[in-house]
């Protein structure tokens, strides 16, 4: 059987998709992906893609609302749809389902997942736009996937015969690789001092694209006002920015940064893991979000989380259980708050590592990817019945 996905980027699919692709073609599908051959998410590869048989198919998908370009590129997935000829499309993000589906519904069944709704969180003209893409998009799908219960309930509501949520904790993480039992207290020491990080050092961490949307203007601003008071804080940034994004902080504040000892810019990484063992706190104030993946991995590391009350996060921390909530939408002297309080209180950041600790199976990717399964089995039995044409269990 075929699976033919599209979704924006590589870097996207090798962040989201590798693992299932690769559980697929253990069980004998054919993976073909339709994707722009940008790394947004500038990881290193998981696997060897082209060696293990996967098949990619670069187009440029379009990063703005120029109707004309979305509908040349729309033409052109749909002429390599028809000579994949897929049992089943299956769809990532809102940017490449309204590309997909612009010039016409694909004849194959078609699932889409949305990892966070774009008009529900947007205001003026932006939610208007994002409001008609969407809905444009739900009329053209066979099924529309959900990560959160918030977005689940609002599609529900217009198209109750195709809106689904995932039972499983969004796309879940690789719990073998972001294992806290991986790093010794020799390996965390070693690290730390190549880091200039002091053993009474109080680390913050942040994963995520350099982005306002992100919240990564309030860390930086948070780590600032925090660090007039406490001077052992130390700031460890995982990503970089987008071109087409703006950070939310100043020039000034951008030159700041850059001057602090205390902020320690990895970059992107394929490494994330190694860096969350030295963190004492995870700190993401998104409200952009599906159920973010960043999150999970902290988690999964046993790292107390700081984020704000808003869709998807507060759908995986718990307040005062596995992390803290903040208002959505966040204030700087909230952060600065919820910092104090775990930095003054170590026996509660210890209680809220344990949580985090004990619920680790919950966050495995492997949920995400024996229930996806079991959704195209489904529904590819069901098309084939239909088709009535016999059916090739894999």
């Amino acid at each position: 059987m075929k699976i033919a996905y599209i979704i924006t980027d590589y870097g996207a699919f090798n962040n989201f998709l590798a693992e299932l692709s690769v559980n697929l073609l253990q069980k004998k599908y054919e993976i073909h992906v339709i994707c722009s051959n940008d790394k947004v998410i500038n990881r290193k590869d998981k696997y060897n893609y082209v060696e293990l048989g996967i098949n990619f198919y670069h187009l440029e998908f379009p990063r703005g609302f120029n109707f004309l370009k979305h509908l040349k590129i729309s033409k052109k997935i749909h002429h390599l749809l028809e000579k994949i000829d897929p049992d089943l499309v299956h769809i990532n993000f809102t940017t490449a389902a309204f590309t997909t589906l612009l010039y016409k519904k694909p004849r194959f069944p078609t699932l889409g997942t949305f990892h966070g709704l774009g008009f529900p969180v947007l205001s003026g003209r932006r939610r208007k736009i994002f409001k008609l893409v969407e809905n444009f998009c739900f009329t053209r799908l066979d099924q529309i996937w959900l990560l959160n219960k918030v977005d689940y309930d609002i599609v529900n509501k217009t198209h109750p015969h195709k809106a689904f949520y995932y039972d499983s904790a969004g796309l879940g993480c690789d719990l073998d690789k972001f294992n806290p039992e991986n790093f010794s207290q020799g390996s965390k020491s070693i690290l730390k001092k190549k880091l200039e990080i002091r053993p009474d050092d109080f680390v913050i961490t942040f994963t995520g694209r350099y982005v306002d949307f992100k919240g990564y203007h309030l860390v930086v601003r948070s780590f600032f006002e925090a660090f007039q008071k406490h001077k052992n804080l130390k700031l460890i940034l995982l990503g970089g920015r987008d071109p087409i994004h703006p950070t939310g902080l100043s020039k000034e504040e951008e030159e700041q940064l850059l001057e602090c000892p205390n902020i320690i810019d990895i970059g992107f990484t394929h490494e994330i893991e190694k860096y969350l063992s030295i963190s004492d706190v995870f700190l993401f104030p998104s409200v952009k979000e599906g159920v973010p993946v960043c999150i999970i991995e902290a988690l999964a590391m046993a790292v107390p989380v700081i984020t704000a009350d808003s869709r998807g996060c507060n759908e995986l921390i718990f307040d005062y259980k596995n992390g803290l909530l903040i208002a959505n939408p966040p204030m700087i002297s909230d952060i600065v708050g919820k910092i104090y309080l775990l930095i003054n209180n170590n026996e509660y950041l210890k209680k809220l590592a344990n949580q985090a600790r004990n619920d680790r199976t919950i966050y495995g990717r492997e949920n995400f990817i024996e229930e996806q399964c079991e959704i195209y089995n489904l529904t590819i039995s069901r098309s084939k019945r239909k088709e009535g044409q016999e059916v090739e269990h894999a």
